[in-house]
């Protein structure tokens, strides 16, 4: 309700998106003029306390962004302005976000806008040949953290493995590594205690039973507890939905694994949430019979496994549940001349 689209597209070009279909590819962006009136008209809402929930767009920091080349833009192929590697046509200056940023800021009635958007890490951390670029995202980088994060930042790693990182157009890894290192130490220099909030996929063409394992052992590393996931859906127009349906790479022709059955996709999703203590059983059999069982004293910090079950008295237990008799014994000592109380099957 109280935010503000301040541009349309996105040159991500994530396989399993449909946004750059949606939107397209090149950036469209609202002047500055209409972005601080339409601020000024949610200021007058009877409601509004003073805090925008967002300033963004499909992702948070693309805004001003396009080709420097416009005709070589126009002739350009690539599904993705910035996958594998981005593109050196690409102008990735942040100098015109920080401006809106400050400008909306600077508006009587409000106290703070934050970034609800997903921030692309990798637009932050490139380096490019134009030095004013680079420092415009550094300087981004610390604007952002310092004073448009309202305690949880929205991130997309989607996977940890780059085998299935490639296959959805993502960034390797290692990036969110360098970044939460970032985000971590401006924290710490701002005296500020806010959080990472990364978004995960499983079951994703690509993504085996093992990857998702090695993601539980990664983030549990990186101390999270994932909330934000979700298990990968076909989509109409997307290249991941086309590698899911045909069992193929539509690029290379390569075939593509994809978890497709229900236990297959439940296997994938229960690493998520190694950290519940239901799952962990159903988890420890599954790396037992993936003949990963090492990973077992890494997600559980080789704390003591649960005990395997007695199947001489589970099948004992089983007999006399068949034969009508399903109560427990009440073995407890009790005062002599005290009787036990009656079941409610004894009335």
């Amino acid at each position: 309700k109280f935010s503000v689209n301040i541009h349309r597209g996105c040159f991500g070009g994530c396989a399993f998106c449909t946004i750059s279909a949606h939107q397209g590819k090149f950036i469209t962006c609202r002047s500055k003029e209409s972005i601080l009136k339409e601020v000024r008209q949610v200021i007058e809402m009877p409601d509004f306390k003073g805090n925008l929930s967002d300033l963004g767009g499909p992702s948070a920091n693309m805004y001003g962004m396009g080709g420097r080349n416009k005709k070589a833009c126009e002739k350009c192929t690539r599904p993705s302005c910035i996958n594998p590697q981005i593109c050196p046509n690409l102008n990735t200056d942040h100098s015109k976000l920080i401006d809106i940023y400050r400008s909306v800021d600077a508006l009587p009635g409000i106290r703070r806008s934050y970034i609800g958007s997903g921030v692309r890490y990798d637009l932050l951390l490139y380096r490019s040949k134009d030095e004013n670029a680079n420092r415009a995202a550094a300087e981004y980088t610390r604007e952002l953290i310092e004073r448009h994060v309202s305690g949880r930042l929205k991130v997309a790693p989607e996977h940890v493995a780059d085998n299935v990182l490639r296959q959805m157009r993502k960034p390797p890894f290692q990036q969110f590594r360098d970044f939460k290192r970032l985000f971590d130490r401006i924290n710490g220099e701002c005296g500020l205690h806010q959080q990472i909030i990364p978004y995960f996929i499983s079951s994703h063409p690509g993504c085996h039973e093992e990857d998702m394992a090695e993601l539980a052992v990664i983030t549990k590393d990186l101390d999270f507890h994932l909330e934000q996931v979700q298990d990968f859906t076909p989509t109409p127009m997307t290249i991941s939905t086309e590698a899911w349906y045909t069992g193929y790479d539509p690029y290379t022709l390569e075939p593509v694994f994809s978890a497709k059955t229900q236990e297959e996709k439940l296997r994938q999703r229960q690493y998520f949430f190694w950290y519940k203590p239901e799952m962990r059983r159903d988890i420890e059999r599954s790396l037992r019979a993936l003949g990963r069982g090492d990973l077992i004293a890494k997600l559980w910090n080789n704390t003591q496994q649960r005990p395997a079950l007695d199947m001489t008295r589970h099948k004992s237990q089983q007999a006399k549940n068949k034969n009508g008799n399903n109560r427990t014994t009440d073995n407890r000592e009790r005062p002599k001349g005290q009787k036990r109380r009656p079941y409610r099957n004894d009335r």
